[in-house]
């Protein structure tokens, strides 16, 4: 009985099998030249994302260079204290990180 089932599920693998390689049999690889145009093409294409990624990275860069500068020069005691906040913030995370794991440490 087992045998029956292994084989009939072999004829019915085989047969997917031969279907799938029979669909993949007509396709043809494509040529050296056109090959080479979809590289050129690509690297093409790609050179011109990069130019525009690096156009838009440096007007957002100085956007907000601009906006530093207006707040610095309007409001200093605005950006000083903007200046001080987050590194304070950022230690005082830190700290209390580390704090917490050798608390954790402390304990096992």
């Amino acid at each position: 009985m087992r045998n029956d089932i292994d084989q009939e599920l072999l004829n019915k693998l085989s047969a997917g099998l031969e279907r799938l390689d029979a669909q993949y049999d007509d396709i043809s690889p494509p040529s050296l030249p056109a090959v080479e145009q979809f590289l050129a093409a690509e690297a093409l294409r790609r050179r011109h994302q990069s130019r525009k990624e690096l156009l838009l990275f440096w007007f957002v860069a100085l956007f907000l260079l601009m906006i530093i500068l207006t707040v610095l020069g309007n409001a200093p005691v605005i950006y000083w204290i903007l200046q001080a906040a987050f590194p304070l913030a950022a230690l005082g995370g830190y700290a209390v990180t580390r704090f917490r794991q050798r608390r954790e440490d402390g304990e096992r």
